[in-house]
């Protein structure tokens, strides 16, 4: 099976599932972010050699904190209690540390502490976010979190597919030497369209304050931005993937890349307006 039918039918399975997770239920939205962000960060800790009991303990607190997330869903939600959780975050640092401070053949603290602490911004911190936008009234709206990922998704596939067939001018040669500008304004335009689309849709009908055209316009500078900053990643690495769990995409880094980087801005911007 060549790399593109691979990619094609890796895509349509694994985005049929997650669609109709996210539609289903809130929970089908946290089994999708606590899975994205969980095995991304194993990658992260893989590619960068973090020792296994720092990985465990780390693991250990992400998975514990969906959990708590779960629980308030299972009970009755709140805007108090998912506070708690964000606030529960800060525990995370200073655990950290102590875990480090007792382990006898630690040479490095600070950089451990410090790449521990990266993959936690880098792949929890950013899905933490998708689930805390699919609740803009205190019910559940699966409208926003589906939008963010058909966009993302769909200016994957447009940089993709028009890189392949006019793409000349290198992007960012020093970086990613097969991604061009053709690739990346192709890739732009499909994700700005796509969001115009949501204007005339469902997605844009009562409850959802804001305008997906914007939303669409940090997507498509800030997912390829993030793109580039994970091959920096496995570029200092030399590495041309960073895992083999989808076939014909490489790993969950190398999926979901854009949407690491991307949603704080969404989520900022969401901030702003209220």
């Amino acid at each position: 099976m060549n790399n593109l039918l691979q990619r094609i039918l890796t895509g349509v399975i694994a985005g049929t599932a997650a669609i109709a997770a996210i539609v289903y239920s809130p929970y089908g939205l946290m089994l999708f972010c606590a899975l994205v962000s969980l095995l991304g960060l194993v990658e992260f800790f893989r590619l960068n050699e973090v020792e296994k009991i720092y990985s465990r303990s780390l693991l250990l607190m992400t998975g514990l904190l969906w959990a708590a997330y779960l629980g308030i869903y299972l009970t009755e939600y709140s805007a108090g209690k998912e506070l708690l959780i964000w606030k529960s975050l800060l525990l995370v640092l200073p655990l950290l540390s102590i875990i480090v401070l007792f382990h006898v053949k630690e040479k490095q603290p600070l950089r451990s502490i410090g790449t521990m602490v990266t993959g936690l911004l880098y792949c929890y911190l950013p899905l933490l976010l998708l689930f805390s936008l699919s609740f803009p009234e205190e019910s559940y709206d699966y409208r926003i979190p589906l939008g963010i990922l058909l966009l993302t998704w769909g200016l994957d596939v447009g940089a993709y597919f028009v890189g392949k067939a006019i793409g000349k001018h290198p992007l960012y040669p020093r970086i990613s030497p097969k991604k061009t500008w053709e690739g990346s304004i192709g890739g732009a335009l499909l994700c700005i369209g796509l969001a115009l689309a949501f204007e005339f849709t469902d997605f844009a009908s009562e409850g959802i304050a804001f305008n997906w055209i914007i939303v669409g316009g940090i997507i498509a500078v800030f997912s390829q931005l993030g793109d580039l900053v994970e091959s920096m990643f496995k570029r200092s690495l030399a590495l041309k993937d960073s895992g083999s769990i989808l076939p014909g995409h490489g790993g969950i880094l190398d999926r979901f890349d854009g949407t690491y980087i991307s949603l704080p801005f969404i989520y900022f911007y969401l901030s702003l307006i209220g």
